[in-house]
């Protein structure tokens, strides 16, 4: 099994961006790559797919990456991935075992709430952005932005209602749809006053906003494609008009959709 230091990885790395705490490295598979040599990583490690995809082995599990998706690796964890398509294209990040020091947290709390929080894939474009930046207040707000997906020990062993996972099951599938309060409540055989009580609790965020996250991550996917316009993506994600997308792609990842699709 090959074990990969800091700062290393299967792919060409095209950038390297630092801060206390994490880095970032925009990187390339081919398929002469040896990506699919089993290894692992000595720190914590994120991969968050920007073209083609992969197919991610962990352990026991498989995970299916295409653009958009965003996987977790424990440091050390044994995983190989095998990239489906000539040319993938991903941002990984790095977080090092100092940012678990000074902010007594461990990494198994870090991967615990990011799979609870459905903005992680936004929080994670805007730390890259902020990387890039790289100015006095950049190491300030990207450590805020990483403990801001930090949940208390209370918070990740509080159960969570079996309701909450076929509401989100519903926006899921019908996540260009229109779908109302009532149709909430009937599909999860809950009371509206439950729904709108709790709703914000366990989706970190109003119903609106959720919605429209689900048309932004959908957009991921179709910018890189490179098949369709960006006046076409919009309406495609139910956006009134191109400055309405615009507006709200970069109001959620840090990015206008033109940078977007150029990284």
């Amino acid at each position: 099994m090959l074990a990969l230091e800091k700062g290393r990885n299967m792919g060409k790395v095209l950038a390297n961006s630092q801060a206390k705490g994490i880095s970032a490295r925009p990187t390339v598979y081919s398929e002469n790559d040896d990506s699919d040599v089993l290894h692992y990583h000595e720190t914590s490690y994120l991969t968050f797919v920007l073209q083609g995809g992969a197919l991610a082995k962990k352990r026991m599990d498989e995970v299916e990456c295409f653009p958009g998706t965003l996987t977790f690796y424990h440091a050390g964890e044994p995983h190989q991935c095998l990239h489906q398509a000539d040319f993938t294209k991903s941002i990984n990040f790095e977080v090092e075992p100092q940012f678990y020091l000074e902010n007594e947290i461990s990494e198994a709390v870090l991967n615990s709430s990011i799979k609870q929080n459905p903005n992680v894939k936004f929080v994670m474009l805007k730390i890259y952005k902020e990387l890039q930046m790289k100015d006095e207040f950049s190491d300030s707000s990207i450590e805020m932005s990483l403990l801001g997906l930090v949940k208390s020990k209370k918070a990740l062993e509080s159960k969570r209602p079996v309701w909450i996972d076929k509401i989100q099951e519903i926006l899921n599938d019908k996540w260009n749809e229109e779908v109302t309060l009532q149709d909430l409540s009937a599909f999860a055989n809950v009371h509206p006053i439950t729904v709108s009580k709790h709703f914000s609790k366990y989706f970190a965020c109003t119903f609106g906003e959720y919605r429209r996250r689900l048309k932004i991550e959908k957009a991921l996917q179709l910018i890189r494609i490179n098949k369709f316009s960006l006046t076409e993506i919009a309406y495609e994600c139910g956006f009134y008009d191109q400055s309405h997308f615009t507006r709200t792609f970069k109001q959620l990842t840090g990015f206008l959709p033109k940078h977007y699709e150029n990284l």
